[in-house]
């Protein structure tokens, strides 16, 4: 059985500046449950705590987004997304009292251990946790065989590999998945973003390695290049003969009614090289005004970006020296240090 999860109300809300309403997640949700879609993902795009963080918008409090889709769904499960740089253990006990049905905690995969305090806390609180692995190819698969088992036994129900930049290849997602199944016996999903146009492709081949929960959104709204889309993605796992119980096409014309297509992304170069580099599209800002500072090709310095720790985020220090170095001032500046 594979479970389809839409993501459109927290991944996607990246598309609107955060700003999907309670009224909105309500509407929503009725209408995924009406088309049979499982279980729904609801929420702020940076997951729990992050309404109030200075500088982020939010459309929502934490509460009114969990209060909404909760009264909104009768059969489909509901469920947030928390990580350390923004969620609390309070707000994890929250999403509890909310009636969450689960959630899931980001982790760095390369770093996984910033996430084992809040998968403690929702498993103490009775929540149905999966470990997600944001960026997961930061961590090469012989160390995942170490890691996930680890991850397990501090109560992770299950898994998500994670894409974050879409840079991942069907043969690399089915080795992840199936080193995740292999070496804990638990449920493995993936969810994908779409740098390379690979999304649909790498959650299909994710299904042919084992895994049975995709996350995936309405026209594939999400950050950066857009997640996979729910309706294709029902419709190939339809017609390879893994039964989701949804009609593509209703799907479609719910997706018509609730996502305009000026959110959608408009897939550039940017989203391509980003893919190529495995780097997040978080960093892109960064890149652009440094690559201005040293004239640099900010393709150039994004590929140059990834290289340097394998995919994880650099520090403003970081990047600045990768920078340097690719403008050629590396060497000068040391001169001028010993001078």
């Amino acid at each position: 059985m594979i479970t389809l999860v839409d993501t459109t109300l927290r991944d996607g809300s990246y598309r609107v500046g955060f700003g999907f309403t309670g009224a909105q997640t309500f509407a929503l949700v009725q209408g995924l449950e009406a088309v049979g879609v499982p279980a729904a993902e609801v929420g702020h795009g940076l997951g729990l705590g992050a309404f109030r963080a200075d500088g982020i918008g939010a459309g929502e409090t934490d509460t009114g987004y969990m209060q909404a889709a909760r009264m909104a769904a009768r059969n489909t499960d509901i469920g947030v997304f928390a990580m350390s740089k923004f969620a609390t253990e309070a707000d994890i006990d929250a999403a509890a009292d909310a009636g969450m049905d689960f959630i899931r905690i980001g982790m760095d995969a390369a770093r996984y251990e910033q996430g084992e305090a809040l998968v403690r806390r929702a498993r103490a609180n009775g929540l149905h946790t999966l470990a997600f692995l944001m960026k997961s190819y930061t961590l090469p698969v012989d160390q995942l065989r170490e890691a996930a088992p680890r991850i397990a036994k501090w109560g992770a129900d299950g898994f998500l590999i994670v894409d974050s930049a879409g840079g991942m290849t069907p043969d690399s997602v089915r080795a992840y998945v199936r080193t995740v199944i292999e070496t804990t016996g638990k449920p493995c999903g993936f969810h994908g973003h779409n740098n390379l146009e690979l999304a649909v492709g790498n959650a299909f081949a994710a299904v042919e390695a084992g895994a049975t929960l995709l996350d995936a959104s309405l026209k594939g709204l999400g950050r950066s290049s857009g997640n996979a889309s729910i309706e294709a993605l029902a419709a190939v796992l339809n017609r390879a003969g893994f039964a989701t119980g949804i009609d593509p096409v209703t799907l479609a014309r719910l997706a018509a009614r609730h996502v305009s297509n000026d959110d959608l992304a408009i897939w550039n170069e940017a989203d391509l090289v980003q893919g190529m580099a495995c780097v997040h599209s978080g960093m892109q800002d960064r890149i652009d005004a440094l690559a201005g500072e040293f004239r640099l090709d900010p393709a150039a310095l994004t590929l140059a970006a990834g290289a340097a720790l394998g995919g994880l985020d650099l520090t403003e220090t970081q990047l600045t020296a990768v920078a340097r170095d690719l403008a050629g001032l590396q060497d000068i500046e040391q001169e001028r240090c010993v001078g």
